[in-house]
């Protein structure tokens, strides 16, 4: 309890103070500072940080800018360290850059793989699209994966979404150090955020999630403090963009190639069902083409998937 209260400041109504920070000298909140100053602490203890950038349930509204705001500072506050300890050259860079960014669980499997230990990663899922439950459930499915494998490697990962409560609980509650939920004024002016530490984000959770509409939800539990936050951006903005619409046209294609697999699928189901054609035949009428490759078991496969989800009635992308 004494640590949480350490951590997060409570009952403050505003913290109008910015400080310039890092070799960048962006300004940022003190108190977000305060709080962001107690993360690397939680590395020597051999846990792995997590971090969660909101955006009230809305797209565009500045919650990545502030993400990338929040991972440099934890990448520079790492670095200091290093060059106390001698781990690193006194000159040694911020080793935080577009390198350090995933737009999904794949990618994010990847890079905390190829990162050296206690390293600041950013998620950033914060796109449109998300709405749909099948995908919110593959991409729980897959950050749950992602910690099973990944845990150990001590990183720090921030989780930028625009949903906080469209997270599994897991991940959401006992996962993540605090929350920050970014949103805009009453002008839609960008540049404001709400801090929630561990345990008023499980509180936000928990109530948040009876209430109706993003409001709400978000103000179902008093924010420890709320601020301000600057529009500077750590990293190149163009190799961000880049990355990010390279991973959206990777995404697109995935999606048409699933697209076409569940269609292929259907089309076994009708063949065995409507006309008898057997696993058997469909493969071996397959084989008459050189550039597929489908094995009895494949087409089985897909038939009794497809089977399952008619049982169930349940419907949209599957693998």
């Amino acid at each position: 309890m004494e640590e949480e209260k350490k951590r997060a400041k409570p009952n403050i109504p505003h913290a109008t103070s910015m400080y310039p920070v890092t070799d960048l000298k962006y300004y940022m909140d003190g108190y977000l500072k305060e709080n962001c100053d107690e993360v690397p602490k939680f590395l020597k203890k051999a846990w792995d940080c997590v971090i969660i950038v909101s955006g009230s349930g809305k797209v565009r509204i500045g919650k990545s800018t502030l993400a990338m705001q929040i991972a440099y500072y934890e990448a520079y506050i790492l670095n200091e360290i290093k060059k106390k300890s001698g781990e690193v050259p006194k000159d040694n860079p911020v080793p935080f850059g577009i390198d350090n960014v995933a737009f999904d669980p794949d990618e994010l499997m990847k890079v905390a793989g190829r990162l050296p230990r206690n390293s600041v990663i950013v998620y950033d899922e914060g796109r449109a699209g998300l709405d749909s439950a099948r995908a919110m459930e593959n991409i729980n499915k897959s950050m749950q994966d992602f910690f099973q494998e990944c845990g150990q490697y001590g990183h720090i990962i921030i989780i930028v979404l625009p949903d906080f409560f469209k997270l599994q609980e897991t991940i959401a509650v006992p996962r993540s150090l605090f929350l920050i939920n970014v949103y805009t004024d009453h002008n839609y002016n960008r540049g404001f955020f709400s801090f929630f530490s561990e345990h008023k984000k499980e509180l936000l959770y928990i109530f948040g999630k009876k209430q109706f509409g993003s409001t709400a939800k978000y103000l179902s539990v008093k924010d420890n403090f709320h601020g301000k936050f600057t529009n500077y951006f750590p990293i190149s903005e163009e190799d961000y963009g880049e990355k990010k619409r390279a991973a959206i046209k990777k995404k697109k294609k995935n999606r048409l190639e699933l697209s076409w697999r569940n269609q292929r699928d259907y089309l076994f189901y009708i063949l065995k069902y409507k006309f008898e054609v057997t696993e058997e035949d469909i493969a071996k009428e397959l084989k008459r083409f050189p550039d597929v490759k489908l094995a009895r078991e494949t087409v089985l496969r897909a038939i009794t998937a497809v089977k399952k989800r008619l049982e169930a009635e349940s419907w949209g992308d599957y693998s």
